[in-house]
């Protein structure tokens, strides 16, 4: 049995299918000769199966056009809950192993202080001091993309936890590397995989695995590390074949450019468009005939953008955009997947498009399409159910100050009542967890234009929504005038009775 070397927090098909995979590699290239001990976060059906099946899984390479590879994947030697005391301490445990590595790979949500995977970073870090003393070197990688995630999660442990001693507090300042991250690949959940696709998998596979982790073929950059010190020992950096770098440089450009050109097609781009048309596949969304031309104006005008305000020498923005979305276009994968935390997102891929010196010189066109994209995630993001008009047709008289209609299917929010109603009449639960705008959007149903001015100038002037933890001098997005009006007049519609679909393809005929 290899002895293990890397512990990890979350247990999900991202880590399974990047960084675990790659570790499998250079096992098997001889190139290291390191296991990983798993800790899931929440339950234990994975842990369990990791256990039952002897830690072996197989990552399925495919797309719509069927299976593409099957790899054996052979780099954890075990896993525990992190759901119970006694887990906990199995984990635990495991640091008095010499340690290379620990991975972090859950959501934003669960990067903050008090949430269980930060709890068990924290405890982690110090017994692993306390086993191994001042002079052990260890590297920490957050494979959650958030911008500069290795900084964040330093800054976290080291500003927001108790001090435990000041010998520690300079261990963790000066010996552990929280490598800023960037990895890329997609990983859509099992349900959402085409049955045909499973049946072929599982026909080719041995036995049972309750693990199959289905992903699209590595793009030509999965994962990118900033090691500037030099101290990750898993050696990453011979994996180039598979596009693999470690740069002892400042990643930060390529991290804007992940977030602004790549995330972005998935949030603000197309998933929530998609989710309200009743369109429940990403892939479908994206190669709607009304969606699919908008998709790639938003993306183009973000490339000119972002490539004017973020140069990579050698690297096309727009090239760089429009593979991801064809990317999307091959691989079934579900919106609701990948709507949740979504103040998170905006922030992340769209602040810096409306903040860019560069906006004014956008296209009128790409204006709409962008301040429309944004509206439709803030429609998504409001509480209750919108009023029943005909097509394009006026909205119901409301009360005061713009009160929730009753409508005869739905229904109004109140307390901690977080559902929507989309286009089509299904209704959803909102996910994200910082309710700050859905407490601002409540009620905005059916209400009129300086009603909702006055709630977008409300979001939209809110700086700590917009700005990162730590940012010395926030800023909120109203000072973009020409954006704040947009988003205002589309969101209006959004909640008067128009659809997205209904609202775009005003837009197409601009």
């Amino acid at each position: 049995m290899i002895p293990i070397k890397i512990l990890a927090i979350g247990a999900g098909g991202l880590q399974r299918a990047l960084t675990h995979e790659f570790i499998h590699i250079l096992n098997q290239r001889n190139l290291y000769n390191g296991g990983i001990f798993v800790g899931q976060p929440r339950g234990a059906e994975k842990a369990d199966a990791f256990n039952q099946q002897g830690s072996v899984y197989h990552v399925v390479t495919f797309d719509l056009s069927g299976i593409h590879d099957i790899r054996k994947v052979s780099s954890v030697v075990g896993a525990t809950t992190l759901a119970t005391e006694a887990g906990r301490e199995q984990f635990y445990a495991q640091t008095e192993n010499p340690l290379d590595l620990l991975l972090i790979g859950v959501t934003e949500a669960g990067i903050a202080k008090g949430e269980l995977a930060m709890d068990v970073l924290d405890e982690t870090l110090y017994r692993y001091f306390c086993h191994h003393g001042a002079n052990a070197t260890l590297c920490v990688i957050n494979t959650d993309n958030l911008r500069n995630n290795g900084d964040v999660i330093r800054d976290i442990l080291c500003n927001e936890y108790p001090k435990r001693s000041d010998d520690y507090a300079a261990w963790l300042e000066t010996n552990v590397g929280f490598l800023n991250e960037m990895g890329d690949r997609l990983v859509p959940q099992v349900y959402a995989v085409p049955d045909e696709i499973q049946e072929a998998a599982r026909a080719q596979i041995e036995g049972q695995d309750e693990l199959i982790t289905y992903a699209e073929a590595p793009p030509a950059t999965p994962l990118i590390l900033e090691d500037l010190e030099n101290m990750l020992r898993v050696p990453f950096a011979e994996l180039q074949d598979y596009g693999v770098i470690v740069s002892q440089e400042s990643i930060e450009p390529y991290h804007d450019w992940k977030l602004l050109l790549v995330n972005s097609v998935h949030v603000p781009g197309i998933t929530h468009k998609g989710a309200l048309s009743g369109i429940e596949y990403v892939n479908e969304a994206a190669t709607h005939p009304t969606f699919a031309p908008h998709l790639e104006r938003l993306m183009n005008g973000y490339a000119e953008i972002v490539e004017a305000d973020i140069p990579i020498t050698g690297k096309s923005a727009r090239e760089y955009t429009l593979e991801f979305v064809n990317r999307i276009r091959r691989v079934k994968d579900d919106n609701a997947r990948i709507n949740i935390i979504e103040t998170v997102k905006l922030r992340e891929r769209a602040a810096d498009i409306v903040r860019s010196p560069n906006y004014d010189a956008s296209t009128e066109l790409f204006k709409s399409d962008f301040a429309y994209s944004f509206a439709t995630v803030l429609r998504f993001l409001t509480p209750g159910s919108p009023p029943v008009t005909g097509k394009g047709g006026s909205p119901p008289v409301t009360g005061k100050g713009g009160s929730p209609p009753v409508t005869g299917k739905g229904h109004t929010t109140s307390g901690d009542d977080y559902r929507g109603i989309t286009d089509t009449g299904a209704e959803y639960e909102i996910r994200d967890p910082n309710r700050t705008i859905q407490d601002i959007l409540k009620g905005a149903f059916g209400a009129n234009r300086t009603d909702v001015e006055k709630r977008i100038l409300t979001i939209l002037s809110n700086a700590m929504l917009w700005s990162p933890a730590g940012t010395s001098s926030p800023s909120g997005l109203d000072g973009n005038q020409d954006f704040t009006e947009r988003v205002a007049g589309y969101y209006h519609r959004l909640v008067n009775g128009e659809t997205c679909l209904e609202v775009l393809e005003s837009i197409n005929v601009e």
